[in-house]
């Protein structure tokens, strides 16, 4: 088996071609010896150990092998250029004559081809018809090899792909993955010289559509996060297309039907109403409203708009409109609706919290009651005993002559029938008697110095024997 080639540069249109081993694509073709480097499709990569590997399975032949059958959608080139069948058809046979002289009947096929490899002005295509010979078909060209025109179509084809998942299969997880692959096909479009203002007008009516319907169906799985980019990238979008109102793209869409009302009024609400679904979801009522509010004032620039005119002069795009917008104001007030009673419940709520957190039990009382007795100079158990209830009774009768503060009114009651904090606290009138120091008791009144004689005498006798001692070296050092 040759080695490959990896110098040599791949076959420009690489065809599918049918081999005794089934279909194969031809990657390349050696100029020097002609040998055709044909990967099979339909083989799995087996290694010797029978574990399957990413290397293809290969054939290298000089043999041209004839194409596959042709399919409707398949990219195929004919003698006109490169292009894709559209349809399919069988031509009524003709009598052939065979070498033995025997007449018969061969079936002809007709294959309509859109040619892509030409480009008329504005939305003009190319279409041929071949019956003979039939068309070779080739591999499809990568996102990477297509040019802005083949981007687009192929971003229309997954948008009606993604339609259909949505309305009648009602798989969201499928539509939002095919409206995704759509705006990844034209993400980063490359224009140029062959790019019309056409395929720029296609370009944003799809990039609008498919983020507003990406949204719509995060709302559907409810991702929440992903809906607001989402709806946020559609308002990008258009923000950047009324900036340039007037000019060529928008005036393009204007005359193929894309009114205003439509493109700055309804796909701009729609984005509004997803984006406040999503903060109402994550308990942002103060952001919803305001992008709702927003949403109203659009809207209503519109309606008010159409409804100004003479039922004359409204045409049937704009009548479409304002029943689309009618329905989203609609949508909008109940949102705004929906948003105040949740604010308004999120606010009692807070306020009940608040009233566990600091208000006081109103049932006991009786801490006030001892904090005031407390303040007046009677101990905490008198208190708390005699304010425990309305039928506890009063066992402890206060002294007449006793200096400490009494209830008054409870004086001569043995059961306090009332609860004892509402009652006035009063003083005994006797003045308190105070205790007299007696002085055979001890000697805490005595002077310090009569406390402390020895100590002093003590003190005294070292101070002398200092100034002697020290008298005495004097004299011998002056002797």
């Amino acid at each position: 088996m040759p080695a490959t080639d990896k110098s040599q540069p791949e076959d420009a249109a690489q065809a599918i071609v049918q081999t005794p081993y089934g279909r194969g694509l031809i990657l390349r073709t050696r100029r020097a010896d002609n040998i055709k480097e044909v990967q099979l499709l339909e083989w799995e990569s087996v290694s010797s150990s029978f574990k399957r590997t990413n290397h293809p399975i290969m054939l290298y032949t000089s043999e041209d092998y004839p194409s596959v059958r042709p399919h409707v959608g398949d990219d195929v080139i004919c003698s006109y250029g490169r292009g894709r069948i559209k349809e399919i058809s069988l031509m009524p046979p003709v009598q052939t004559e065979s070498p033995t002289n025997k007449t018969g009947h061969a079936q002809r096929v007709k294959y309509s081809i859109v040619l892509s490899s030409w480009r008329l002005r504005g939305r003009s295509t190319v279409t041929c018809h071949i019956i003979s010979p039939p068309p070779r078909v080739v591999r499809k060209h990568t996102l990477s090899e297509m040019d802005a025109h083949e981007k687009v179509e192929l971003a229309q084809s997954q948008k009606f792909k993604a339609t259909e998942f949505f309305s009648k299969k009602k798989d969201y997880t499928l539509a939002l993955n095919a409206y995704a692959g759509a705006l990844d096909a034209v993400r980063n479009v490359q224009h140029d010289h062959s790019s019309t203002n056409e395929v720029r007008a296609d370009l944003v009516v799809t990039m609008v559509t498919c983020s507003n319907n990406s949204a719509t169906c995060c709302i559907k799985l409810k991702k929440w996060e992903e809906a607001t980019r989402f709806a946020q990238n559609s308002l990008i979008l258009l923000d950047a297309l009324y900036a340039k109102k007037g000019l060529k793209i928008h005036s393009i869409l204007n005359k193929e039907g894309t009114i205003d009302t439509k493109l700055f009024g309804e796909w701009r609400v729609k984005s509004y109403l997803v984006i406040a679904r999503s903060a109402m979801e994550r308990d942002d009522e103060e952001g919803a409203i305001a992008v709702l509010k927003k949403a109203k004032v659009v809207a209503m620039e519109y309606i008010d708009d159409i409804n100004s005119k003479q039922q004359s002069s409204i045409n049937k795009q704009e009548l479409d409109s304002l029943k689309i917008l009618t329905s989203q104001m609609k949508e909008v007030r109940r949102l705004m609706a929906d948003c105040a009673e949740k604010k308004k419940a999120t606010k009692i709520k807070e306020k009940k919290r608040a009233q566990k957190m600091f208000a006081q039990d109103k049932d006991a009382p009786s801490n006030k009651a001892a904090s005031r007795i407390s303040k007046a100079g009677v101990p905490d158990e008198t208190a708390e005993g005699k304010t425990k209830g309305n039928d506890a009774p009063c066992t402890d009768a206060p002294d007449e002559k006793s200096s400490a503060p009494v209830l008054k009114g409870v004086l001569n009651d043995k059961k306090c029938d009332r609860p004892t904090i509402r009652k006035s606290v009063s003083f005994s009138l006797k003045p308190p008697q105070i205790k007299e120091f007696d002085s055979s008791t001890g000697d805490e009144d005595l002077p310090w110095y009569s406390r402390h004689k020895e100590a002093l005498a003590m003190v005294a006798i070292a101070g002398f024997s200092v100034v002697a001692i020290a008298s005495l070296r004097k004299l011998q050092r002056a002797s």
